[in-house]
Formats: C-alpha cells, structure tokens, sequence
C-alpha cells in the first residue's frame, strides 16, 4: 500500500477518476473563457474619433461665430468717427443753423420754430438716421463670406445626378439594366479652387479679405469707414449709406448757402459789425465745421456713388478689372441691379425697374431660392432650404430676368 501510494505521488500510478479530471476541464474553458473577453475588450477599446474643438465668438468674422463684425481697431475708430460726424452734422443743422433762421420771436422774448423749420429739422434728421441704419446693417452684415464646408456647384450636380440614377435603379430593375448598358454622359470634375489662405474651397468670383481672413463672394474692396468688406451680402447697404450721407452733405451744404445769402442781403457785409443771423458768436465755428464737412464729405460720396454706379450695371468689382478676369460690357447689365438690390418679394416681377424698397435699408435683399447656389458659386451639403418646398421669399421670374441673372456666373 506504500509503495502504491508512493507510485501515485510520483505520477506513476493508475488514471485518475472522472472525478479528479473534471476540474482540470473546468480550469481550461475558464481560462478560454477569460481570453475571449480579454479578447473582445481589447477590440471594444478602440481609439475613438478625434472631434475638433471650435471656439464660437459673439462677435467676429469666424464661420462659427455667432454675430458678424469685424474688431479691427482701425475700423472701429473709423465707425466711430463716421457717428459723430452724423450727429455733428445733426446738431449744426438742427439746432445751431435752423433756429435763428425759420422761427419767430414774440415780445416775450419766446422762440417759435415755424413749420418750415420744423419740417427741415425733421428730414435733415431723418436722412441721418437712414445713413447711420444703412451703415450699421453694411458693418454688420456678412458681406458673402464662403463657408469652410463649401462644395464646388459640379460635384454637387454630379452627386444628385448619382443619387437619382440609384433610386431609379432600385425602384425598376428594367431601368437599372438601361442604366448599365447606356449611362448617361457626365462632364469631367474639375479640380477645386483652394484658398491659399483659408485652405478651403475658393468660388471664382471669391477673392480673399487678409483683414476679414475670409473669402468673399463678389468683393469690391474692404472699405475701413464701413469695418466691412463689400460683397454680394452688403452691397446694397454700402450704397446706401453712401447715397444718404452723400443727401446729407449736399442738404445742410444747401441750407448753409441760403443762408448766408439771406444773412448778407438782409444785413450787408460793411455795416454790420457782428453776427446778426446766429444767437452767439461763438456758433460760426460751428457753422464753418459744418461747411467743411459738408464739402470734404460730399463730393467723396459722390464721386462714390458715380464710382459703384460703373460697378452695378457692369456687373463687374475693381478686383475683377485689376485681374482683368471678366469682359465688360458698354451696356448696363440687369443682373448687376438685381444681384445688388434682389427681385421683388411680391411675387410680382417688374423686370428690374426701380422699387421703393431699393431705398429702405431695413428691407432684406430677396432672391429666388433656385438661383440663390449659382449667385454665390457654391453650395452647402448639409443645407436644409429645400426641405419643405415652398421657400419664404422666393419669387416669380420673367425668362428675360432668369436669363440675366443666369449669366452671372
């Protein structure tokens, strides 16, 4: 019995039982079991997706920010000095020049504004508003900046081109085996227009802004006194504002010259020794102040607004006649005008003629959504304007505007 258990403990003894076998089975699917979730968390523990981390601004020219203004310093003194301009001009007009003059005085020593007066107080200040309304939405408005995500107008017909060749397919197997044995031809994809500085997607009528680090669609110039580019966006607000302020200047430079002619036959300039038509003295130098800005300011408002008069009805911007990258036409084009001032929101189709909304700077640039993608030079591939079918604000068009308005691009 010895020696047999001695045999045994030196491994040289019978079989063992089922017994005795059966827990070395249980160790050996425990340990496969343990490799197949070592296994199985190794694959579950793959590196996830990096996510870009974006930061959104209140306010800036980012295509993540949340409020469109350019914080360049330079641009905001010029914004700065424009208001007070506007409201120098307000204050000379409205209360240094017009009181003396169209008011009368009892014997009381009471002042009364006549109608007259209070009916030029209340346009030369309603002109002001108007450039200042017209001025902030040209600062504030995105001028046509091209988005990161844009995609080139090609591929995106290309690609609704494939879409609606796969749905057809699927849905009739006889025009699936048409498809195969006769596809329709497609034109060759260009490459894309990469921005050398932003790295993304450049339309050509998109030229890049190194103060708004953006590309921007149709840009004429950066203008500092608006803090903007100029482009499709604000393009109407810019000549707005050039156009009010240029009503402005020649308005008091009108009221300033009547009066001093009134002053002089009234009066005469030998015997009178002091200022008669002012209630101090003292206000002459507001008077003159006013001169100066009326002249310096209104003739380069004009010569602006003869200068983008060329612009809108060649339908061509300086950079565009600097690259030499476009033809121009003697005749004035009608898809300058409507690109600039949009088509009417009535669904009514006057054939670009003038509108009263042309002058409102509260009133928003329309145009149909079908031509919204070929104006701008891009498209989005996540846009949902065509979701539902009917887009607010798009409008009937004559062939004869769709054609203009077609050759744009």
């Amino acid at each position: 019995m010895a020696s047999q258990e001695t045999r045994q403990r030196k491994g040289g003894g019978p079989p063992k039982s089922a017994d005795s076998i059966q827990p070395m089975t249980n160790v050996k699917s425990a340990n496969s079991q343990s490799a197949t979730t070592l296994v199985g968390a190794t694959a579950s523990h793959k590196p996830a997706p990096k996510l870009a981390v974006v930061k959104r601004n209140k306010y800036g020219t980012g295509p993540f920010d949340e409020n469109w203004l350019n914080l360049d310093c330079c641009g905001l003194f010029c914004v700065a000095i424009t208001y007070m301009l506007h409201m120098y001009g307000v204050y000379a007009t409205c209360l240094v020049l017009i009181p003396p003059w169209m008011s009368t005085v009892d014997e009381f020593g009471v002042r009364t504004i006549s109608l007259v007066g209070h009916v030029n107080r209340v346009a030369f200040t309603l002109i002001a508003v108007l450039a200042v309304c017209a001025h902030f939405k040209a600062m504030t408005t995105n001028p046509g900046a091209v988005p990161p995500d844009a995609l080139p107008l090609e591929e995106s017909n290309n690609t609704n081109q494939e879409k609606k060749m796969n749905l057809e397919s699927n849905g009739d197997p006889k025009n699936s085996s048409l498809m195969v044995e006769d596809p329709p031809q497609q034109p060759p994809r260009k490459g894309r227009r990469l921005c050398r500085r932003c790295n993304s997607f450049k339309p050509k009528r998109a030229h890049h802004c190194s103060i708004c680090k953006r590309c921007i669609v149709k840009m004429d110039h950066h203008c500092p006194w608006v803090n903007n580019c100029v482009g499709i966006g604000n393009h109407k607000y810019f000549l707005l504002f050039i156009f009010y302020t240029c009503v402005s200047c020649v308005y008091s430079l009108t009221l300033v010259t009547i009066r001093f002619f009134d002053c002089m036959g009234r009066h005469g300039h030998i015997r009178t020794h002091h200022i008669t038509c002012l209630d101090r003295p003292a206000q002459l130098l507001n008077i003159l102040g006013l001169l100066v800005e009326a002249i310096l300011f209104g003739l380069f408002t004009c010569c602006m607004m003869f200068d983008q008069a060329g612009v809108v009805t060649t339908n061509m911007t300086h950079i565009d006649r600097l690259k030499g990258s476009g033809s121009e036409s003697g005749s004035p084009s009608l898809a300058g005008v409507i690109e600039v001032f949009g088509l009417n929101p009535k669904k009514i189709d006057l054939g670009g003629r003038f509108r009263a909304d042309w002058l409102s700077p509260f009133h928003r640039t329309c145009f149909p959504s079908a031509l919204q993608e070929e104006m701008m030079g891009f498209c989005k591939p996540c846009g949902s304007r065509r979701s539902n079918g009917n887009d607010e604000g798009d409008t009937e068009m004559s062939p004869m505007v769709r054609n203009n308005v077609a050759d744009i691009v």
